[in-house]
């Protein structure tokens, strides 16, 4: 824009260098308006109490700010704490990239020091020092009282040491989009794996630690448009001291949702098959960690042109203090005549099965999203029966995982389940749904 007005040259070039420009075009003008009703409050706020004193106010809430959150800093005990953890390419063999973090707390200030990961990679895991910031003020945010207000001030007190050239603060020309997507909510994890050793009741297991990047595009055989998608998944949350975690929901770092059925099915050609949370994907614990999801889509375009970037299809997400670990994710794909979904190495020889681009699906493919579940939280022989039952009526656990895993037997007869504790040697029964069988 220039003084208010359209530079037509300017959209001209932008619009000419996307393949679907409506979206694009759409996008641009809500931060457009955003950026106008920005400029129009703050005028707002000048006029109404003048720049000299709006100055002494900004500076005294900063200041405020800091008090604060060095008080909260300061119910931490003082110390050296320190977690490790990697990013994953589901190659074969497997590449893992290691972050390496020790976080030293002293009297009200917290230092994140990243040295010792390992170097920047080929890949697009590879985080700028802004998002390794980022990423550990979004984890200490969620280790003290959330009415701190989120300004300058409240961040002094946090230094993050991101040494350039590793993946924590990649230097050009190192690629780096999916540092944003998947390396920040990792790095938020192995804040609260660090500090797990010093405020245990305050952390959560791991979640499932991928967004699911799911791209694809192509033209649309309805219209015979260009269309382009980025999809993201949820995943399960890490179980926590007091509660079990939560079911498919976006990384912490998330500000996308996952897309509806109902998009999919009536702006892209796919037929969702079937969205569902995944039996068992949780990892157990007393308190157990919340659940990933499993989506099927089935082609319905002569064509569509897909690629991926997911995480945690090797290394499980983690248990904390004797809980268990949670499932991997995956993406699969069953292409037309073939009864067995398998891996896009299998279908397509790709050299990974977590990062793949442009591949061509066909109609009548389907295309299986599984995302990761969250790690549970202390050990899973502590979990009352009773919840470990409710778990497997609700179909968040099996009846095998129940006993494998939980310790708890549970049978079925004549409507009534029966629970064999070896815990506490205590014999239970509980009321099922009518009609339902163990």
């Amino acid at each position: 824009m220039r003084e208010g007005e359209y530079n037509h040259d300017i959209w001209r070039i932008v619009m000419a260098n996307h393949r679907a420009p409506r979206y694009s075009w759409g996008d641009l003008h809500a931060m457009l308006a955003s950026l106008d009703i920005a400029e129009k409050r703050v005028h707002e706020l000048l006029d109404a109490y003048g720049m000299e004193r709006i100055t002494t106010i900004s500076a005294q809430l900063q200041d405020y700010a800091e008090r604060w959150m060095r008080e909260e800093l300061r119910t931490i005990p003082d110390g050296e704490y320190t977690f490790e953890d990697h990013m994953e390419d589901a190659s074969d063999p497997p590449m893992k990239d290691w972050v390496r973090l020790r976080v030293v707390v002293d009297d009200g200030s917290i230092i994140a020091d990243f040295t010792g990961s390992d170097p920047q990679g080929p890949h697009v895991l590879n985080c700028t020092y802004g998002v390794t910031a980022s990423g550990v003020y979004n984890a200490i945010f969620n280790l003290v009282d959330d009415d701190i207000p989120h300004n300058e001030g409240s961040y002094r007190p946090i230094t993050v040491i991101a040494p350039p050239g590793t993946i924590t603060n990649v230097m050009e020309p190192g690629p780096s989009v999916g540092g944003n997507t998947e390396t920040h909510p990792r790095l938020w994890e192995i804040v609260l794996g660090a500090m797990s050793k010093a405020v245990p009741d305050r952390v959560a297991a791991a979640t499932g630690g991928t967004s699911c990047n799911f791209l694809f595009g192509g033209v649309h055989p309805n219209t015979g448009r260009f269309y382009a998608h980025y999809h993201f998944d949820g995943v399960g949350w890490g179980g926590r001291s007091h509660a079990d975690g939560n079911d498919n929901l976006c990384v912490p770092n998330g500000n996308c949702r996952a897309t509806p059925v109902e998009i999919f099915e009536t702006r892209y050609p796919f037929v969702e098959w079937s969205y569902r949370l995944r039996n068992d994907s949780g990892g157990p614990g007393e308190h157990r960690g919340g659940l990933g999801s499993e989506r099927v889509l089935e082609v319905r375009a002569p064509e569509i042109n897909v690629s991926a970037l997911y995480d945690r299809m090797v290394s499980p997400p983690w248990g904390l203090f004797g809980g268990g670990d949670a499932a991997t994710s995956s993406l699969l794909v069953r292409r037309v005549g073939d009864d067995e979904y398998r891996t896009f190495r299998e279908a397509y020889g790709t050299k990974s099965n977590s990062r793949i681009a442009n591949i061509k699906l066909k109609r009548g493919d389907r295309v299986m999203l599984c995302s990761s579940g969250g790690g549970g939280f202390g050990r899973p022989t502590d979990r009352p029966a009773e919840l470990v039952l409710e778990d497997v009526l609700d179909g968040y656990v099996s009846v095998e995982a129940a006993r494998d895993l939980y310790g708890v037997e549970i049978e079925s007869s004549n409507g009534e389940s029966v629970l064999n504790d070896d815990k506490t040697e205590a014999h239970r029964t509980a009321s099922r749904p009518e009609g339902e069988t163990s």
